[in-house]
């Protein structure tokens, strides 16, 4: 998978310094006469399966920070195998001054808005209420459970062995704020049906307002990995075959918006099996600039 990836990369780049780290990619190189001021890259563990707990939130919740504890918990106990995306829908999301939702005891805080169109459409696809929920990798159809499940899901797919290995590299131009996003996957073992490969962006550590139980935490409440957008939109883009070998590359670039600490911004990339499925058998993570 590593030489494939590199062969792939090579032939579009021009070196024009390294980095020193585990896996040596150019740290500045030039693509399509872009300056790439920073470039990382990642491959998966073939003999780990990484697991996506993808947690449904928002801002008015009362007990959502209990379930964004819960995700900081179960992130300290699997490590690198866990990845974290908080999605952040339904009304507690909306805006406390909009029409969707009413001023929690006549504060008029709680103004920012971070829900995005992808997860608006994932919470009416996978019919999200009651948060916090989540779901673990996508398992039992999607179907949504509380905090108490979530670790159980965990432990019944933390020892799977991979179908599919994922190469993943970031690069990220300071001037323009673009972020390309190389993906590079190999099937282990052979796949039945459709699959589609899924780039998010996350941003991490944003500050903001929460309601937690009856305490307003206005712009002091950290929120973790939380989803930004997606990079090939809101279902992911097809790969083309899934017998034991076969390989593909994609790459997507998008522009950071203004707000978006490029430092706490991550790619994340999974291949999941399309409708009526949708469970996520691989995934990796990176973020797009080496300081952090």
């Amino acid at each position: 998978m590593r030489n494939l990836f590199i062969l792939i990369f090579a032939s579009l780049i021009i070196f024009v310094g390294c980095d020193k780290i585990d896996n040596p990619i150019p740290n500045t190189i030039i693509t399509d006469g872009i300056l790439w001021d920073d470039s990382l890259y990642t491959e998966s563990d073939p003999s780990m399966r990484k697991i996506i707990i993808e947690e449904y939130t928002g801002q008015l919740c009362t007990n959502c920070p209990n379930g964004a504890a819960e995700v900081n918990r179960l992130d300290s106990v699997y490590g690198e195998q866990l990845i974290a995306v908080s999605v952040h829908a339904t009304n507690f999301a909306a805006p406390a001054n909009s029409d969707l939702s009413t001023p929690p005891d006549g504060v008029l805080d709680y103004t920012q808005d971070f829900r995005t169109e992808a997860g608006s459409e994932y919470e009416t696809t996978f019919g999200v209420s009651g948060i916090p929920k989540a779901s673990v990798s996508r398992l039992n159809n999607s179907i949504m459970v509380g905090i108490p499940q979530w670790q159980i899901d965990i432990d019944a797919i933390k020892n799977d062995v991979p179908q599919i290995s994922i190469g993943l590299s970031t690069l990220y131009n300071d001037s323009s704020r673009t972020v390309k996003a190389i993906v590079s996957t190999e099937w282990l073992a052979a796949g039945s049906g459709g699959y589609n490969l899924q780039l998010y962006l996350l941003e991490d550590s944003v500050i903001g307002d929460q309601l937690d139980g009856s305490t307003h935490l206005l712009q002091s409440y950290t929120h973790r990995h939380m989803l930004r957008t997606t990079l090939n939109g809101t279902w992911g883009t097809p790969i083309p075959s899934t017998n034991i070998g076969d390989m593909d590359t994609q790459d997507f670039s998008i522009t950071l918006e203004p707000e978006w600490d490029k430092k706490h911004c991550i790619v994340v990339a999974y291949i999941y099996k399309v409708s009526p499925d949708y469970e996520i058998i691989q995934a990796e993570e990176l973020h797009i600039v080496a300081d952090h």
